[in-house]
């Protein structure tokens, strides 16, 4: 077993719980396209990229998305990301500028 201590990223305090995020085993991974499906017990957020910029006009009306990644969470889960992803949206917004959809 390792001595040596995981990697951290700065503490946040959560609904009075603080949260040490330990990111010593996170992976990056690219991704230009975003969907979410749900059903009773879990949300599913799959990710992908798509380069519809390739080929000719009517092949760029079919867009194909490369899936690399499905993450699963629960209902709770899913809408604190939702309000993060709100909260983070609106700060990037007040200083870079509205973002288009």
């Amino acid at each position: 077993m390792s001595d040596k201590k995981p990697a951290r990223v700065a503490n946040a305090t959560i609904n009075g719980m603080s949260i040490n995020w330990d990111d010593s085993k996170m992976e990056s991974v690219y991704s230009n396209v975003g969907t979410a499906t749900a059903n009773r017990e879990e949300f599913f957020l799959l990710f992908g990229t798509h380069q519809n910029w390739r080929g000719t006009e009517e092949e760029r009306k079919l867009i194909d998305v490369a899936l690399s990644k499905r993450i699963v969470m629960s209902p709770f889960a899913a809408k604190r990301l939702a309000l993060i992803l709100t909260h983070s949206i609106q700060a990037y917004e007040e200083q870079f500028g509205k973002i288009d959809n």
